[in-house]
Parts: C-alpha cells; sequence; structure tokens
C-alpha cells in the first residue's frame, strides 16, 4: 500500500512539471520583443575596491615570563624631602643590607629590603 501511495505522488508530481515545461515559451524573453543581443546596452564600469584592512581590537604582545627573578637591593627609596625621614630610611636599608650579607654567609633565606616579595618582579 505504501509503494501504491509513493507511485501515485511521483507520477502527480512527473505530470505537473510536464504541464508547467509545456507552458513556458520555447523562444528567449529578448526574441519575443524583438530586441538582439547587440542592442543590449553594454555594461557598466565597475571599480575595484580595494579592501580597507581593519584594525584587529586585540592587541597582542609577546608572552611575558610568569617569574622573573631580581633582587632589589638596587632600588633606591624616594627622598621625601625631609632630611630626618630621609636619613632613617638609609640607615634601614644599611641596616637591612647587612642582615641579608649575614644571611647570605650562614645560608639562611633571603630578607627583602623594599617590602616587595623576594626573588619576584612587580606586574607591568
Amino acid at each position: 500500500m505504501k509503494g501504491f501511495k509513493g507511485y501515485i505522488g511521483f507520477v502527480t508530481l512527473a505530470l505537473g512539471s510536464a504541464s508547467a515545461w509545456a507552458d513556458l515559451p520555447h523562444s528567449s524573453i529578448l526574441s519575443r520583443y524583438g530586441v538582439t543581443t547587440e542592442q543590449l546596452p553594454s555594461a557598466a564600469d565597475v571599480k575595484v575596491i580595494e579592501p580597507v584592512e581593519a584594525k584587529s581590537r586585540f592587541q597582542i604582545q609577546p608572552e611575558q615570563p610568569y617569574v622573573t627573578f631580581r633582587l632589589g637591593d638596587g632600588v633606591v627609596s624616594q627622598t621625601t624631602g625631609n632630611p630626618i625621614i630621609d636619613r632613617m630610611e638609609q640607615q634601614d636599608l644599611a641596616r637591612c643590607r647587612r642582615l641579608q650579607e649575614e644571611l647570605v654567609r650562614r645560608g639562611g633565606t633571603y630578607v627583602s629590603c623594599d617590602n616587595s616579595i623576594p626573588n619576584m618582579s612587580l606586574p607591568r
């Protein structure tokens, strides 16, 4: 029964296509209106526009290392303009460096004199 219904559908589709094909004109539309292809206007000149390279929304930068090792001893503290405070900071820095030297000599751990994480650089 299924095969028979499919066959009827196929025949109906074929007959509908054949009647539509019969209704179509066999000549071109230009010949029906009496125009030849030479009488058609020429195509307009098309200007080729170069595509503009779009700027990226993302700034691609080289990959930064996860960890950089440095010693913060070379950092010079900022001066405040007050000679008493500046002298006190110099004395604290000298005391901290002496402590670092002593710890290195004894094989101890690193002490940071500039209040940074030991062996780590500041984020950029």
